[in-house]
C-alpha cells in the first residue's frame, strides 16, 4: 500500500502543476512534496517541469533511502514511464502507466528485470471525474508466470491442435488412433554408388 499511496501522491504532484509553464527566461519550475507513511517512513517527490521528469525517494523512520523511483512525463505532466531503484542505486524493476480515453491514468504495472509483473495499481474516477482510492494487485510471478512481457511474432505459421507444420509447406490433418503411435516416415531411397552413376548401372543391395 506504501508504492500505491506514494504513486497516488505523484499523480496529485503532477496533475497540480500540469498547467504551469515556465515563461520565457524563468527558471526552471520543480514542485516538491512530502508523504509520510504509518510505519514512519517517508517519501520525497520532485517534479521538474523543465525536463519532464519525476524523482521520488523513499526513506526508513532512520533516515536511510530505501527506494528511489525515476519517472518521465508526458505532454500533460503525467508520468508514463519509470525505473526502480534499491537504496543502493541498482536497478530492480520497471514500471509502465497506460491511460484511458481521456488521458487519465487507468493502470500502473511495475515488472521485475525477467520482464514479470508482479503489481498493478488500478486507478479508478467517479462521475464528477474526481479519482477514486486507488486498487492495489500484488502478483507473484511464480504463480503467475502468464503474466509477462513477450513479443508474438505473427510471421511464423503456427499448426493448430492436432496437425504437423512440414518445412515449407502448410499445416496439414494427422490423425491418430487411440493407444497407437504415429507411422513412421518411409526411408529416402538409396543414393548410387559413384561407379552405379558413372556407368549407370543399378547399385547392388
Amino acid at each position: 500500500m506504501k508504492s500505491c499511496s506514494a504513486f497516488f501522491a505523484v499523480l496529485w504532484l503532477a496533475a497540480a502543476t500540469a498547467g504551469a509553464q515556465p515563461s520565457s527566461g524563468a527558471t526552471a519550475i520543480v514542485s516538491a512534496k512530502s508523504t509520510y507513511h504509518p510505519d514512519n517512513s517517508h517519501s520525497e517527490t520532485v517534479l521538474d517541469k523543465s525536463t519532464n521528469e519525476l524523482t521520488e525517494s523513499t526513506y526508513s523512520a532512520g533516515g536511510a533511502l530505501l527506494s528511489k523511483k525515476h519517472y518521465l512525463l508526458n505532454e500533460r505532466g503525467l508520468p508514463t514511464q519509470g525505473h526502480i531503484y534499491d537504496g543502493r542505486g541498482n536497478l530492480v524493476a520497471r514500471s509502465q502507466v497506460y491511460f484511458d480515453e481521456f488521458g487519465r491514468a487507468k493502470e500502473m504495472r511495475s515488472f521485475n528485470l525477467n520482464g514479470q509483473c508482479y503489481q498493478q495499481i488500478l486507478y479508478e474516477y467517479g462521475p464528477d471525474g474526481k479519482a477514486k482510492q486507488p486498487k492495489v494487485v500484488n502478483v507473484d510471478p511464480r504463480a503467475a508466470p502468464t503474466i509477462r512481457a513477450g513479443v508474438i511474432d505473427f510471421t511464423q505459421n503456427t499448426p493448430a491442435q492436432g496437425q504437423l507444420l512440414p518445412q515449407g509447406g502448410a499445416a496439414t490433418p494427422v490423425s491418430y488412433s487411440p493407444g497407437n503411435q504415429p507411422a513412421a516416415a518411409p526411408e529416402p531411397p538409396k543414393k548410387k554408388s559413384f561407379f552405379g552413376r558413372l556407368f549407370g548401372g543399378k547399385e547392388k543391395k
